[in-house]
């Protein structure tokens, strides 16, 4: 987290600015939190955890923390480097590296290839350990640099010994500082996210920004302060209200006792109206006395026991309704007889009548034909006379017949309802002589006798009565004379009914104004409970709430301290998330023209108009990444819009080196950054970084995998810094868990191997490295000649699809130089020197023979001419010494 605390401190300095203004409590929780950082960074927004953390902190220590502004170096501004090139490196036991492993970096250009994974990426941890202090990556993926650092095989790590030269030439041990050498670091996973920055939300890009400048750490930093730290202050006053609305509850109280006589006189007439509602001139005890109670009896009491006393029920029997009884059952019993007497004396028609009704129920089933002799109604053989007419017309005859049959059925019910309601009257007088609990009588056991439904006339033997029958009078006498018992009893529950009337309705009003009476006498026991209550609350108060009150008085100072500082944290995280929007601008600052110049070399072969015309870099997170193409130099628009994804990756890059450039850094660390581009780039990056004047002083160290891209950067450096180069060449171990480092390895520079050769008089080696190189210069130069518009040559093929004979390209070129008489430039007359000697050479030549054909390992082959092999390379030596660069 270095650059992170770094990026922090600078905040804290930036607090400080005269056009600021900001309070001296932001200021401290500033210098607070720098001083806690460590601790600070530990934590997340994760459950409040920071916001938590940091009130503790500023509870405790804010008051005592010191106002003062940090000694901080402005950004970019190095007074003096205190070297010129780094030196020397010993690694290990370092992450990858098991063992010590000395690296000598003393060359301008230092270049480190090999295959994935055989250390190149320790290595460059171990030079940004060295220089920072700290590896990013341990930080950004929240690991402690013990256990990311440490070897796995020895369990442990030793810090790097970095060494380099001074500027007066001494070498001296390299003190790490994240502040001055962050942006000597070029890494692959920085290029790569800037290169995505089209596709994320507005909002992002910004960060994105700030991951090209490793700003990653301290945007997550950044990101972990909590919104607000209102849930861990005391802001609200819980308490305070809490005892506010007891407060107003003991006022209820105390307005309950200050209003008791009040209260009291309102009863009391509440008492004397329900009285005076009862009756004009009653008081309120007089109303109770009417009431009364089981222990002193008023009216009510009086009332019960009269209508507690229920009058017998109406039987509803008389004398003169029992007589009614008996002869209304005598007469329907005559009735019947007469009826059924008529019907006797017309007994051949009811015959004739059921045989007709008989005939006629046949119809339906016998149909067209006799149902006594089955003839049929119609036809050849038919009866005499149709039997269903016959009945039909009987049946009319016979009419009255059916009238008084029903006439007989109609006296039938009749005189049995009579029978019922004599028996039901008889039922009603023995149930009386039950109640009365009399001596058996002879009409008692009569009646005892009755069945419950007797049939027949079973009443014959009381009514009528017949002459002289003495026994019968006085049966029936008896019945009539408990009848008249009866009569006598309803008469008295008639009178004693009409006159408990009144008495119920006295009854039900006393009960009324009871229940008002009693709810009265509640209203009274309730306010003197209320007022016991009331006064009991109201003596406790100051005990029982004791603590309560003490921690009102403790909120309420808390409210006063918290509210300060949730002022403080709210602006302090203003101006922190403003800095760190404003921060990828200052490091951008004064960047464009630089990373513009770098940009269009890195796109050296685009189209002219194509290439940038100005490019105007954000110095807010509201603003946008703006180019105007030379085709159309006044339209700016944004640069993520229309930039493809390879030419984000080199804008990215541009930038980079333009920051490392613009501080004057005497080293850059490409960390696998060239893979991020692609093939198509790479040369103008290749020709802009080594052949290029602008980072001439500066040295070079390069991690990479591309066994090609290193060959190209040695063949094409320019001739003095091709001499202070170093290669290094990683491979994998082979069992003992340390990466094979090989660091004598053979320059692959073609005109160096031909010299080489030369020096061991190898000649065929010389010739085959020579023509190589013959190939690479002659190349360079018809590129060149392309830079000056002379590229257009006449070449002769010895087929269709054929590359050219290496002699007819030199030949070619040669012609060219030689008819350009416009041309003016220095490269011309030695070219034309150079190109005539080699052609010189005879094409029958055997050196002509291996320079067009390469070297081959044939039989029978004359030794070559030395002197014409040591023209070939030295004039290729002489070639190589011109400056074949474009113009700028």
């Amino acid at each position: 987290m270095a650059t992170a605390r770094q990026d922090f401190e600078r905040f804290v300095g930036w607090l400080y600015q005269e056009d600021k203004q900001v309070p001296a409590d932001v200021r401290r929780l500033a210098h607070l939190a720098l001083e806690n950082f460590d601790m600070l960074a530990g934590t997340s927004r994760q459950r409040s955890q920071r916001a938590s953390y940091l009130v503790e902190l500023i509870r405790e220590n804010l008051a005592q923390t010191a106002d003062t502004p940090p000694q901080i170096q402005p950004d970019g501004v190095v007074d003096a480097w205190p070297w010129a090139r780094l030196s020397h490196l010993t690694l290990g036991p370092f992450r990858g590296f098991l063992h010590p492993e000395p690296f000598d970096l003393q060359n301008q250009v230092v270049l480190f290839y090999g295959p994935n994974g055989s250390g190149k990426t320790s290595l460059c941890e171990g030079l940004e350990y060295a220089l920072l202090g700290e590896v990013e990556e341990a930080g950004a993926k929240r690991i402690a640099a013990r256990t990311y650092l440490s070897n796995v095989h020895a369990q442990c790590y030793e810090p790097p010994i970095l060494k380099a030269t001074s500027h007066q030439g001494q070498e001296i041990d390299v003190v790490a500082n994240a502040d001055m050498y962050r942006f000597c670091f070029i890494e692959k996973n920085r290029i790569d996210a800037f290169s995505r920055i089209a596709a994320r939300p507005n909002n992002q890009r910004a960060e994105l920004i700030a991951t090209l400048f490793g700003m990653d750490q301290f945007n997550d930093f950044v990101s972990h302060f909590n919104e607000s730290i209102d849930g861990q202050l005391v802001l609200s006053p819980a308490k305070q209200t809490e005892l506010a609305d007891l407060r107003a509850a003991l006022e209820t109280d105390k307005a309950i006792v200050d209003g008791e006589p009040d209260t009291r006189h309102r009863l009391r007439d509440e008492e004397a109206a329900l009285a005076m509602s009862y009756a004009e001139g009653t008081d309120y005890a007089g109303l109770k006395e009417l009431i009364g109670s089981a222990e002193a009896p008023g009216r009510l009491q009086e009332l019960n026991k009269l209508l507690d006393a229920v009058p017998p029920s109406i039987i509803g029997v008389k004398r003169q309704t029992m007589l009614d009884a008996f002869e209304k059952a005598h007469q329907c019993q005559q009735d019947l007889n007469e009826i059924t007497s008529e019907l006797q004396s017309q007994s051949n028609q009811v015959s004739f009548k059921a045989l007709y009704d008989a005939v006629l129920a046949l119809q339906q089933t016998v149909g067209e034909r006799c149902p006594a002799c089955d003839t049929p109604l119609q036809g050849t053989v038919h009866v005499v006379a149709n039997p269903y007419e016959k009945a039909t017309t009987g049946l009319s005859d016979l009419r009255s017949l059916s009238e008084l049959q029903q006439r007989q059925y109609n006296a039938q019910q009749a005189l049995t309802q009579a029978s019922r309601e004599l028996r039901e009257m008889m039922t009603r007088l023995e149930n009386f002589i039950d109640q009365q609990q009399e001596q058996p009588c002879e009409a008692k056991q009569y009646l005892s006798g009755l069945s419950a439904d007797p049939e027949g006339i079973w009443w014959a033997t009381l009514y009528p009565l017949s002459e002289g029958d003495n026994a019968k009078a006085d049966l029936l006498e008896q019945l009539l004379g408990i009848a008249d018992s009866i009569d006598a009893q309803d008469t008295m529950s008639q009178h004693m009914q009409q006159e408990r009337a009144p008495l119920v309705a006295e009854r039900q009003r006393l009960l009324d104004f009871q229940l008002k009476v009693q709810a009265q006498d509640q209203k009274d026991k309730e306010l003197a409970d209320a007022i016991d209550k009331a006064k009991a609350r109201i003596a406790a108060f100051d005990t029982d709430h004791a603590e309560l009150i003490s921690l009102a008085k403790q909120e309420e100072q808390d409210i006063i301290r918290d509210t300060g500082f949730k002022e403080t944290y709210d602006r302090f995280l203003k101006e922190l998330k403003s800095y760190r929007e404003q921060l990828p601008g200052q490091f951008l600052a004064g960047l464009n023209e630089m990373a513009l110049m770098l940009y269009n070399e890195f796109n050296q072969n685009d189209l002219d108009a194509d290439k940038l015309a100005s490019l105007h870099l954000p110095l807010t997170s509201e603003d946008k990444i703006e180019i105007a193409f030379r085709g159309n130099p006044t339209q700016m628009v944004n640069a993520l819009h229309v930039l493809s994804e390879g030419h984000i990756r080199c804008l990215g890059l541009a930038i980079l080196m333009a920051k490392a450039k613009s501080i004057g850094s005497p080293l850059i660390v490409f960390d696998d950054a060239i893979n991020a581009i692609d093939h198509d780039h790479r040369r103008g990056i290749r020709e802009t970084i080594f052949e290029s004047e602008h980072f001439d002083r500066t040295q070079i160290i390069v991690t990479c995998h591309s066994n090609e891209f290193i060959k190209d950067i040695q063949q094409h450096l320019p001739r003095p810094r091709r001499e202070d180069c170093q290669v290094y060449l990683f491979k994998h171990h082979t069992g003992d868990n340390q990466p094979r480092v090989v660091n004598n390895v053979a320059t692959r520079n073609y005109i160096a191997k031909a010299r080489a050769a030369r020096e061991t008089l190898n000649d065929r080696e010389a010739l085959g490295a020579s023509r190589q190189a013959l190939e690479m210069l002659s190349n360079k130069v018809w590129q060149w000649l392309v830079h000056h518009e002379l590229g257009l040559l006449t070449v002769p093929l010895a087929r269709a699809g054929a590359e050219p004979d290496l002699r007819n390209l030199c030949e070619a070129l040669l012609k060219k130089l030689r008819k350009a008489h416009t041309f003016d430039h220095a490269n011309k007359d030695p070219l034309i020197e150079a190109y005539g000697r080699i052609i010189a050479i005879s094409e029958s030549n055997l050196i002509w023979t291996y320079l067009n054909k390469g070297t081959h390992e044939e039989a029978d082959r004359d030794d070559f001419d030395s002197d014409d092999v040591e023209s070939v390379v030295q004039t290729l030596e002489q070639i190589d010494c011109l400056d074949f660069r474009r113009p700028r």
